[in-house]
């Protein structure tokens, strides 16, 4: 299948800039938040042992948050970039990794659309390299994207997320 790539061999799909702000530094208001509620109820501890409850689950929501946010640092490129032959992903917050992820080494595709679901993190594994990268459905031009990608995996991962949404299969 060669439709996307006649007129330009290079497609460049980005985050628009609220959700570059939104996906670097979101955590930090939440964490803010969460730490302004912890106050009274350290505060006022030692007269209630009832505090430990909304304490703990104060904790366990800043834990949550900042876990999320670490994974996205980790898998979450800023910039995709995707050939005939691969997508290459580069400007990862925290590092400046750059991953290049062949269509035929994809042993996977999970998450939202290939999981069935409306909104979420997409990501791509690549078997052979054993690397997992995710995006968003925010990144400009993510029908395409997602399009590219399910139009150069193998069949089998194909039929698997086609089967997720209910379609009929891919046959040669």
């Amino acid at each position: 299948m060669t439709g996307f790539f006649e007129k330009d061999k290079i497609k460049i799909f980005e985050y628009p800039f609220f959700f570059k702000l939104l996906f670097r530094f979101g955590n930090i208001p939440v964490t803010i938040v969460l730490s302004v509620y912890l106050i009274p109820i350290i505060i006022n501890f030692d007269k209630d042992l009832i505090n430990i409850i909304p304490l703990i689950i104060i904790l366990a929501l800043i834990y949550v948050v900042n876990r999320h946010y670490l994974l996205l640092y980790q898998i979450v490129p800023y910039k995709i970039t995707a050939d005939d032959e691969k997508i290459v992903c580069e400007k990862f917050l925290l590092n400046k990794k750059r991953v290049e992820i062949f269509y035929k080494d994809i042993e996977n595709l999970s998450g939202c659309v290939f999981s069935g679901k409306m909104r979420g993190l997409m990501k791509v594994y690549d078997g052979r390299n054993k690397i997992s990268i995710g995006f968003y459905d925010y990144i400009e031009d993510v029908k395409s994207l997602q399009t590219i990608l399910l139009s150069r995996v193998n069949e089998d991962i194909y039929n698997h997320v086609v089967e997720s949404f209910g379609l009929k299969r891919r046959t040669k």
